[in-house]
């Protein structure tokens, strides 16, 4: 099995019928993500797939690893978390009418099929539902917009204390 490790192309040629697995590394930091506020942190990324091919049929099924960062909830610092995300997609080459299984996607049935549209929702699927730079971030302040991970204001005091963020 052949992919493409920079557009997240796989060569459809290269698949036998039936079960075709591989591991690839990619390089994160070369991949048009397009997400908004989601980077990646590292260049290094692994990209673990099953792909099931049958004739006009294929099932992607997988794992990426990879380090993203985003903003944090809290004082908008980069937050760094893991990506650690199943994918699944399944792909036909017939057409898809009303009424058939929402979550298949169209492909040309060519040599080639982009999964980054896959692995992007993988991604997103592992953003942290509050995403924090540290367990104990402390924000900002409410009146002056001072981190106060990183200094104190006339405004953060003992009051502060019972703020809940």
């Amino acid at each position: 099995m052949f992919l493409d490790p920079e557009g997240l192309v796989l060569d459809i040629s290269s698949l036998t019928t039936g079960s075709n697995t591989g591991q690839f590394e990619i390089d994160c930091r070369n991949i048009g993500w397009e997400l908004e506020d989601l980077e990646p942190v590292s260049e290094k990324g692994i990209l673990r797939l099953d792909v099931n091919y049958r004739e006009k049929n294929l099932i992607c099924r997988g794992k990426l690893e990879a380090v993203f960062s985003t903003s944090c909830a809290r004082c908008l610092a980069p937050a760094v978390f893991p990506v650690s995300e199943d994918i699944f997609a399944h792909y036909s080459s017939e057409p898809v009418e009303e009424g058939d299984d929402p979550s298949i996607r169209a492909f040309s049935g060519g040599r080639q099929l982009c999964i980054l549209d896959a692995v992007r929702e993988a991604v997103i699927l592992s953003v942290p539902g509050k995403p924090l730079c540290r367990e104990d971030c402390r924000g900002l302040c409410h009146v002056c917009g001072a981190n106060l991970n990183e200094e104190t204001c006339a405004h953060s005091g003992p009051a502060e204390s019972g703020i809940v963020r």
